[in-house]
Formats: structure tokens, sequence, C-alpha cells
């Protein structure tokens, strides 16, 4: 197992299914890599087993801690086993399942996230983020290694048809290509044949009506699912209070902010066009008058004459 000690990462379900792993396979051993806050409570329950469980008859240890590793190591210590245990509770991707299948193990993971699509069927033995069905996933790969129903000197070349940082880069160029709505680079023309064509487009065009968008805010999740619905609904009748109480025709429409009109179109007076500056905002105003200058039209301003 190679994976932060955090509590995502199912480390304690790692810890209630590691005494049980020790007791049904007696050949089974554990190499663990990785550091976190959970190090702590692994090492207790070690130390609180008995030491015929722990250690094999020859006196080595059955279960390894090997805390942090550096990523240059991983390889190394991968072909070393002969089956990779990933109990995450969540899992976007996975980066250590597609490295643990190239280097020739049989993978057991939690079916969370976009764990289980990531690797095929044949290379994955999936699991419920539970204690007894982790047992049960782990003995059943037992059992696949144990008869050689599987064979892991083949992952390796499938893993490498699979994934291609050429294929990764060609594919996130085309969903940046959808979305600015630009044509394909031309050395990338070859490679966009009719399965290119379509990728990323929706294959149906979307409703935006209200009880489909119900629909799919409902599907987001157990819980969550449920709190946008009401997050929805509720917005929705606030929304309609809003519309009767302050209907829109009724509602003053901001105008326009004015944009300056052309040179050739000032208006007439009020001082020559030199007199008449852009300010900042593009609007058209009017020169001060500098110190000492003559006023004319003093009446104009609404000052009396005694």
């Amino acid at each position: 197992m190679i994976s932060r000690l955090f509590y995502n990462k199912g480390t304690d379900l790692l810890i209630s299914a590691l005494p049980l792993l020790l007791r049904r396979h007696e050949n089974l051993r554990f190499i663990i890599a990785g550091s976190g806050p959970k190090a702590i409570d692994l090492e207790q329950t070690l130390d609180s087993l008995p030491q015929q469980l722990v250690y094999m008859p020859n006196g080595q240890s059955r279960v390894v801690l090997l805390g942090s590793v550096r990523h240059e190591e991983v390889r190394d210590l991968m072909v070393r086993g002969h089956m990779l245990l990933s109990t995450s509770l969540t899992e976007a991707f996975g980066t250590v399942l597609v490295e643990a299948a190239s280097c020739g193990l049989m993978v057991v993971a939690t079916r969370v996230g976009g764990v289980p699509e990531v690797l095929p069927g044949n290379m994955t033995v999936f699991v419920l983020p539970e204690v007894q069905d982790v047992i049960r996933g782990v003995t059943e790969a037992v059992g696949l290694l144990t008869t050689k129903a599987v064979r892991r000197d083949r992952f390796h070349d499938q893993v490498k048809m699979m994934y291609s940082w050429a294929d990764i880069a060609r594919r996130t160029e085309r969903v940046y290509d959808l979305i600015t709505g630009s044509a394909s680079a031309e050395d990338n023309s070859e490679y966009y044949n009719s399965e290119w064509e379509n990728y990323g487009q929706p294959g149906t065009t979307q409703s935006f009506a209200l009880i489909d968008r119900l629909k799919r805010y409902y599907g987001c999740g157990i819980w969550a699912g449920k709190l946008f619905v009401i997050v929805v609904v509720i917005d929705y009748l606030i929304y309609c209070f809003l519309e009767i109480m302050y209907p829109r025709n009724k509602i003053d429409a901001c105008k326009p902010w004015p944009a300056a009109p052309p040179k050739e179109e000032l208006p007439v007076g009020g001082g020559s066009e030199g007199d008449r500056e852009l300010d900042r905002f593009g609007t058209v105003r009017q020169k001060s008058p500098r110190k000492g200058s003559k006023i004319e039209d003093v009446a104009g301003l609404g000052l009396g004459t005694g």
C-alpha cells in the first residue's frame, strides 16, 4: 500500500481490516509506504496485536512500515509486491493505480470517485469502502494470483497502450478548441479522424426546463442532491414572489451611458471646439476658463446687478 495516511485515504478502514486479513491469510505480507497523522493509530494497532500474528516463524515482520518515500523510489518498491491495496474514501483519478498496474501488480481498490474508470476489470478487483468487502476483495485477488488466472506480465504493455502523454495532450487541446471555437492545429489534423469529430460535444441538447434541472440536481448525491433541490425550489419560489410583487415591466431600466459624439457633431454654443475636451468616461465637458479671462454673460450665470 502506497498512500498518505490520512482519513480520506481510508487509513481507518485499513487499520480495521488489517488484523482480519493477517488472521485469514497466513502468507500475506504488507508493505505500507506513506506518512500522515494516522500513522500513530496504525502503529498502535500493530503493537496491540499478538506477536505470532505480526511476525513470521523466522522472525520477519509481516507488516513493514516504510514511512514517506520519494517518487523515484516508488517503482522499485512496487516490483517487490504482487498486489496493491487502495482503501481511499474519495479519489478523483488515482495515479498510483496506473503506476501499480504498469509495474505488474493486481489492484484491489475501493469503488469511489473516478477509480472505476482508471483500469479495466481484468486488472482490478473493486470493493466497497467497508471492512468485510475489503477482506472479500483481497481474498478474491489472492485467489486470482494463486491460480495464475491473470497475466500480470502483460499489464505493463496494456497500460502503455491506454495512457500516453501525447494522447492526453491532444485531448486537452481538443477541449480548448471546442471552448474557444478555434480550428484544430495543423500538426494534429492527422490524428483527428472520425473518432475525434464529436469528441467533447454533448450527445443531446441539454434541457433547461425546471423539472429537468431538478432531476440533474437530485442526481448529484444522496444528501447533496436533496439539498440542491430544496435550495433551487426555495430560490424559484422567491423569484415568483418578487415577480408578482414587483413586476419587471414596472421597473425602470437603467439607460445606457451616453457615448461621446463624434467631433463633427459637437454641439454648437458653449465655447468653440477647442474649449471642449473628452473626460475619462468618454463624455464632453467644457474647459474651465483660465484665470483672468472675461466672462461675457454674467446674467446667464444667475447673478443680480444691484
